[in-house]
């Protein structure tokens, strides 16, 4: 589920950096392979942002109800460090997926060259003599 994205042509693994620079772009360019990707992540994010929001509003609520403090600065604090946790989470959320025409080739089928490879002999008999036993004795 939180795994960094893979090229889904070669496998390559991204380092968090580069999935982190991905975000703001619709295709990337794989390293490896050079292929051309789709970067897909608002789907995988807006439900994480939706499980952040419900966690985070019920901490806050029984925070809120539970101290003591006649404030809302620790309600604040605790919901920025909620919104950094989420975008530090949200480059793992990255799936990369394939673009049409990018696909390599189905790979032709190689003419066999030494299919009727011709082998020598390298055992050679001869017989003592030749013309025994033939229409040249009589």
């Amino acid at each position: 589920m939180l795994k960094l994205p893979k090229c889904p042509y070669c496998g390559f693994g991204f380092d968090y950096s580069k999935a982190a620079k991905s975000l703001h772009e619709k295709e990337v360019k794989c390293r490896k392979c050079g292929k051309i990707m789709s970067v897909s992540y608002k789907l995988a994010a807006a439900r994480t942002a939706i499980l952040f929001f419900v966690f985070l509003v019920f901490v806050n609520t029984v925070y809120l109800f539970h101290s003591k403090s006649q404030t809302i600065i620790p309600n604040i604090v605790l919901t920025v460090i909620f919104i950094f946790v989420y975008m530090a989470i949200v480059p793992l959320k990255i799936t990369f997926g394939k673009i049409e025409g990018q696909d390599d080739p189905p790979e032709k089928l190689k003419k066999n060259r030494h299919r009727h490879k011709k082998t020598k002999n390298r055992k050679i008999e001869f017989e003592e003599n030749p013309i025994e036993n033939t229409s040249f004795d009589e």
